[in-house]
């Protein structure tokens, strides 16, 4: 029997920027699941796939639904995901861009 693989879209900050108006610089990063939880959120072996980095104002510690940018990464990073084999499912997270995929 084929073991089926989960992954679910976080994001995570890879960086800062500072100056007068401080940036977090951040990624979506599809990762693996394992019941239904993050597996060791610190271990890279876990990344799938990545989106672009992308800047957040640092005092919103989180991507924007509303910001074109924050939406054209995970939107590029769905369709590498689809194009890899990935099916989205229905169940989603918390966050607007806690998608759920699944691969046989």
């Amino acid at each position: 029997m084929k073991r089926v693989l989960v992954c679910e879209i976080i994001y995570q900050t890879t960086g800062e920027r500072w100056g007068i108006f401080p940036r977090d610089i951040g990624e979506f990063q599809a990762r693996l699941v394992s019941d239904e939880r993050i597996i060791n959120n610190s271990n890279t072996n876990t990344i799938i796939k990545r989106s672009a980095k992308f800047e957040i104002i640092s005092t919103s510690f989180t991507p924007d639904e509303k910001n074109k940018r924050h939406r054209k990464a995970l939107e590029d990073l769905v369709q590498e995901l689809q194009q890899a084999g990935w099916e989205q499912q229905p169940e989603q997270g918390t966050e607007w861009y806690n998608l759920t995929f699944r691969k046989r």
